[in-house]
């Protein structure tokens, strides 16, 4: 009965949404909602040997209005909010920070977008506000190793400023400028990162350079670097945190009926990152890097339209156990999915993915590395 219903509801959704849209309008205005239920299935084999299964019947929804009085400025505000069975209570919460994770937890309603959009001339544009900055790996299991937020049910955000400027006719540059509360980040940085040591901690930078073809046999090439000031202690010295990464991805040429082959990765580097034992984890394993470094990386593979409007992919990543800056790994993970989509109709996709997670280096005060499995099957409509 309970699907029935959100069923009937989705499908009133959408018909009410094709007659506004085919209606027609003198007004500036646009409208979008977001709706992805999800159900979940968690086992865990902790660190003890014990194991313990969950299940969660999970809902994001999302709905955005933007006005464009002219063509060179955009308002835009979201609401978005994330329910769970498994959640103790509900709050609307708008702050300047979210969890470590980088988003806020089930039981939450927020303001995800508030933001103005000037767009200087062809090729320029620049966002004041509460925004999406995104850089993920290309695909469609998009995970990053940096700035990337609202993955599968995660509501998060940037609060800042942003350049989009083509430099070249091939290359465009993305400028972040993001504010960080001493509570916390808006974007991902679990602890020792912390923000209340110092005023400089209080700002972050982010540059990505990007290839603007992605029509040919790159679909992406591009390079980032973040940077937060004096934000972690590292033998008793308060430093910067500085990330870099680059992404690639390769679309080889062949075919049999039809299908598009994607295979890529990305790795991320950090010069000198926190110790594990300082973020709670004392490590037994020696690691493959020597000094204050810290690694990240993933590669992923696609097979796209192998029938028509179906896609499969897998993809495999590491993280050290003293990488604290990704919401898509958890630090001292090992990674492995794979994950289905089917397209439905332009406003509708389904998707389900198998997920195994491991942690690479076992505590020293564990028996044993903690592993868990996951499962989710689940829609996500535009309107």
């Amino acid at each position: 009965m309970f699907r029935k219903s959100i069923f009937v509801l989705l499908i009133a959704l959408r018909s009410a949404y094709a007659v506004q849209a085919s209606a027609p309008s003198s007004e500036p205005f646009d409208y979008h909602i977001y709706i992805r239920p999800v159900y979940y299935y968690v086992n865990t084999t902790d660190r003890d040997g014990s194991q313990h299964t969950d299940h969660s019947m999970n809902l994001r929804a999302r709905f955005g209005i933007g006005y464009q009085p002219g063509n060179k400025l955009l308002f835009r505000i979201r609401a978005a909010t994330r329910l769970s069975t498994n959640q103790e209570e509900m709050n609307f919460l708008f702050r300047g920070y979210t969890a470590g994770s980088g988003s806020y937890p089930a039981g939450t309603a927020t303001v995800d977008e508030l933001f103005i959009r000037w767009h200087g001339r062809p090729g320029l544009k620049l966002t004041f506000g509460r925004f999406q900055g995104r850089f993920p790996l290309s695909g469609f299991i998009p995970k990053g190793v940096d700035r990337y937020y609202a993955a599968n049910l995660s509501i998060a955000h940037t609060d800042g400023v942003w350049l989009e400027w083509d430099a070249t006719g091939t290359w465009r540059l993305h400028l972040i400028g993001s504010h960080n509360s001493p509570s916390g980040s808006s974007h991902a940085a679990r602890y020792p990162i912390r923000f209340d040591e110092s005023a400089a901690a209080r700002v972050s930078a982010y540059a990505n350079i990007q290839h603007r073809n992605t029509g040919g046999r790159w679909a992406q090439r591009e390079a980032s670097v973040s940077i937060t000031p004096r934000s972690f202690y590292r033998d008793g010295e308060l430093r910067n945190h500085a990330a870099f990464s680059t992404r690639w991805m390769y679309r080889p040429s062949f075919s049999m009926g039809g299908e598009e082959y994607l295979i890529g990765g990305e790795l991320g580097y950090i010069p000198v990152a926190p110790r594990p034992a300082d973020a709670g984890l004392q490590i037994t394993d020696d690691r493959l890097l020597p000094g204050k470094s810290a690694v990240s990386w993933q590669v992923s593979a696609y097979v796209n339209h192998f029938f028509q409007r179906h896609r499969v992919g897998i993809l495999y990543g590491q993280t050290d156990p003293h990488w604290m800056i990704s919401s898509s790994f958890a630090p001292n993970v090992t990674m492995a999915e794979m994950r289905y989509r089917y397209t439905i109709a332009s406003w509708i996709h389904y998707e389900f993915r198998f997920r195994r997670r491991g942690e690479q280096y076992r505590p020293t005060d564990a028996k044993q590395r903690r592993q868990i499995f996951d499962f989710y099957t689940r829609f996500t409509l535009s309107f």
